[in-house]
């Protein structure tokens, strides 16, 4: 299992009441970042904030500042936050030109704000200034007579002005004479790193996955099949659907729906965030394990006709979730909200889909027999059924990858 590190950092308004939190990339606990890959600093950023520590425990009610780097802007991987609660930043050292601005140009169109960040004024960056609705200025980079010439060229644009590495009372009260509207720095907040846990994903599986989805033609049928086999791909794909900033009227508790709903391009989007975050191997008795469970609730779903087979392999697979994280069961339904039937199977072996995991558990450690049976099933069939599902369980463990390339270092900023 490993940890997680997210720094943030309050952004004020003039009244000093807090509007939002800049997300910034720790790669351990310490107070500034460091790295050397921006993509992967972002995708990190991104992956964290969205699945393992959530945005609800970030910010809030507030707005999330998220730094971009060129190729988040260009690819369109950034439609994965929801829009009315993320503020995207354009990074200063992005070169800003055709491909960039019509990058930008799409966010906009689909509802999202964007900012500039540290931004020098430049009169060629005027298509880039109309899109924007917030610049944020470097106190460190400008002379005071800079920055008032700055304040006077920006005013003539739509965009309000955030003061950044605020620093002294001195800059705060110029800036505030200036008229920014809001503020951030070490005068007035400094960072704080916020810490998570992730669980770990096989990167085979993510690269698998990243190649079916730039196929022509993909089946989405068959990419749940792939998202199916990886507890900890389908645990993020769940949570990912189902946080709050979403708005669903019900939960999606299932790989199949969550891939349906998605689509193809917003899962194309998630799992390449995914394959560009460091990623380790579980265990593969844990994953056999697993896999064993889902497919044989699932299979006992399918045989005795019971609807919504999918959340029964839902409920197998996340049974062991406890195991894999060391988290009480209660605790991960938190972060992971699903319908009643699958929460009372997993906390409670509750309904159907609790006796399909129970039966599959009986068979796991030779309990009485029984509890071998369900519904009509003698223990004969579900025997067959329980010798399948480690089958078909090993010859999806068989293609995991045993070796993964060591995560990329980072150098302090």
């Amino acid at each position: 299992m490993q940890e997680v590190f997210i720094g943030r950092q309050p952004i004020y308004d003039r009244d000093m009441r807090t509007q939002a939190f800049e997300l910034l990339f720790r790669a351990k606990d310490e107070g500034q970042a460091v790295f050397v890959d921006g993509d992967a600093a972002t995708s990190e950023v991104i992956h964290s904030s969205l699945m393992d520590i959530g945005l609800q425990r970030l910010v809030g009610n507030k707005t999330a500042f998220v730094n971009l780097t060129r190729s988040f802007l260009t690819n369109g991987t950034a439609f994965v936050f929801p829009k009315d609660r993320v503020v995207l930043e354009v990074l200063e050292d992005i070169e800003i030109d055709d491909e960039v601005i019509a990058g930008v140009r799409a966010l906009t169109e689909s509802g999202y704000s964007i900012a500039l960040d540290d931004y020098i004024f430049d009169r060629s960056h005027a298509p880039l200034l109309h899109l924007a609705k917030i610049v944020k200025i470097d106190l460190t980079q400008l002379t005071q007579a800079e920055l008032h010439e700055h304040v006077r060229e920006l005013r003539q644009y739509d965009v309000k002005l955030l003061a950044e590495k605020v620093e002294t009372q001195e800059q705060y009260l110029s800036c505030l004479g200036l008229g920014f509207e809001y503020f951030q720095g070490y005068y007035l907040s400094r960072p704080v790193v916020v810490q998570g846990q992730r669980l770990p994903t096989s990167r085979l599986a993510v690269i698998e996955l990243v190649n079916k989805l730039y196929r022509a033609n993909v089946d989405l049928r068959d990419l749940e099949a792939h998202i199916s086999r990886d507890v900890s791909l389908s645990y993020h794909l769940l949570r990912f659907i189902n946080s709050a900033f979403y708005g669903l009227s019900r939960p999606v508790e299932s790989i199949r729906r969550a891939v349906v709903y998605l689509g193809q391009n917003a899962i194309r989007n998630w799992i390449t965030i995914m394959a560009l975050r460091a990623m380790d191997d579980q265990h593969s008795d844990v994953l056999v394990t697993a896999l064993v469970r889902g497919r044989m609730a699932q299979r006992l779903a399918e045989e005795c006709q019971l609807a919504h087979s999918d959340s029964f392999f839902t409920v197998g697979i996340f049974s062991i979730l406890e195991k894999m994280l060391h988290l009480p069961m209660e605790e991960l339904l938190q972060e992971l909200p699903l319908t009643e039937d699958v929460n009372a199977a997993l906390l409670h072996r509750e309904g159907p889909m609790g006796d399909a995991l129970t039966c599959a558990i009986a068979f796991e450690f030779d309990s009485a027999s029984e509890t071998r049976r369900f519904r009509g099933l003698d223990e004969e069939r579900t025997g067959q059924i329980y010798l399948e599902a480690v089958a078909w369980a090993h010859d999806i463990e068989a293609t995991v990858a045993q070796a993964i390339p060591p995560s990329p270092r980072y150098r302090r900023r």
